[in-house]
C-alpha cells in the first residue's frame, strides 16, 4: 500500500487543464463495515445484489431506502435495500424473491443507477468492457414500491461516444467503458472507465433533444486525473458535491458550475479492504455508502475523513 501512495503522490495534473499537483499525505484507512447485504427476514441473499453489484442510489421517494443492481449475468431487476444492508422482499413472488423485474429491458452489462429530479431510477447498461458495443443505453422507470416485484420502463436511450472511431477501439485508447452515472439538476452525466490510462472523461446527455430510441451523441465536457479506474460516482441531492469511487479511492468535488462540475474544489480518500467496490453513494449530508461486489459488503464512510487535494482557485 506504500508504494500505491507513492505512486499517486508522483502523478502530477489532476485535471487536464489544472496545474501540475502532487495528492498530499494521506494513510489509506480501512472501510467501516456496516453488515452484510441479506434479505429482510435474515437468510443469506442468493442472487441479489450481492451477486455482483454494481451500482447504489438513495431513494427520492422513500426513506431508508437506496436501489442497487447487478452487473452482468443477472436478469434486468432493481434491489430495494435499507441502510442495514437488508433488502425488500416482494412476497407475493416467493419469500425469497428480492428486487423488481423490469420488463421489456436486457442486462447485457448493467454498471451503475441514479435518479433524476422526477425520482425516476436510470440505469445504466454501459458496460464496454471490449470497447465494441453499439448498443449502449439508459432505461429510464418510474420509481416502483419496494414490495413491487415488477415494473417496466418508461423510456430508453441509445448513446454513443463522440470520440470513439473504431469498433473496438485501439488499445492505445481503450478508454469507451462506463461505470459511473450521475445527475445534477436537469443535466446527466458519464464519467469513463479507462483501460489505457489512469484519467476518466466526463460527458454530458442532450435530455432535450431525445425522440424514440435514436442515439445521443454525447458532449464531451472535460477529463480528470484520477490515478485509478472510476466505478462508480453519485451527485448529492443538492446538487452541491460530486463523489467519484475508484477501486482504492474516494474523490469529492465540489460543485460550483453544474455544466463544469470537474472544477471545484476536490477532496481525496485511499482506502484499503475490498477491492471490487464498484458501487457508491450518498446516504446523508454527513456519509456515503459503498458496496463490495466481491464480498457484498456494505461500507460506511464519513465525509469530514476526506483531505483536500485541490482549490477550485488553482484552476486556470
Amino acid at each position: 500500500m506504500r508504494s500505491l501512495y507513492l505512486a499517486f503522490a508522483a502523478a502530477t495534473a489532476l485535471v487536464a487543464d489544472a496545474p501540475a499537483q502532487s495528492l498530499p499525505p494521506q494513510e489509506p484507512i480501512a472501510l467501516p463495515k456496516i453488515a452484510p447485504l441479506r434479505l429482510e427476514h435474515g437468510k443469506p441473499l442468493g442472487a441479489g445484489p450481492v451477486k455482483e453489484n454494481s451500482g447504489i442510489v438513495k431513494s427520492r421517494n422513500f426513506e431508508n431506502l437506496f436501489w442497487m443492481h447487478n452487473d452482468s449475468g443477472d436478469e434486468p431487476r432493481v434491489y430495494p435495500v435499507r441502510r442495514d444492508g437488508s433488502v425488500y422482499v416482494a412476497e407475493r413472488y416467493g419469500p425469497d424473491q428480492p428486487g423488481a423485474l423490469i420488463g421489456g429491458a436486457i442486462n447485457v452489462d448493467w454498471e451503475d443507477i441514479t435518479t433524476d429530479s422526477r425520482g425516476q431510477l436510470i440505469v445504466a447498461d454501459s458496460g464496454n468492457n471490449a470497447n465494441d458495443r453499439r448498443d449502449l443505453v439508459l432505461y429510464f422507470l418510474p420509481e416502483p414500491s419496494p414490495t413491487a416485484g415488477r415494473t417496466t420502463w418508461s423510456r430508453r436511450v441509445f448513446f454513443r461516444y463522440p470520440d470513439q472511431r473504431q469498433f473496438p477501439a485501439p488499445k492505445d485508447d481503450f478508454n469507451f467503458d462506463s461505470e459511473a452515472l450521475f445527475t445534477l439538476g436537469e443535466q446527466l452525466y458519464l464519467l469513463s472507465k479507462h483501460r489505457s490510462d489512469t484519467q476518466t472523461t466526463l460527458y454530458r446527455f442532450h435530455p432535450e433533444n431525445w425522440r424514440a430510441d435514436e442515439i445521443d451523441t454525447l458532449d464531451l465536457v472535460g477529463r480528470f486525473e484520477l490515478h485509478g479506474q472510476a466505478t462508480a460516482a453519485d451527485a448529492s441531492p443538492d446538487g452541491k458535491r460530486l463523489l467519484v469511487c475508484t477501486y482504492n479511492a474516494l474523490w469529492l468535488f465540489d460543485v460550483d458550475d453544474p455544466k463544469q462540475p470537474l472544477r471545484g474544489n476536490v477532496a481525496w480518500l485511499p482506502f484499503v479492504g475490498p477491492e471490487e467496490v464498484e458501487a457508491a453513494c450518498f446516504a446523508d449530508d454527513r456519509t456515503i455508502l459503498v458496496a463490495d461486489e466481491g464480498t457484498g459488503q456494505l461500507f460506511e464512510i464519513p465525509l469530514d475523513k476526506f483531505v483536500l487535494v485541490r482549490s477550485a482557485t488553482d484552476v486556470k
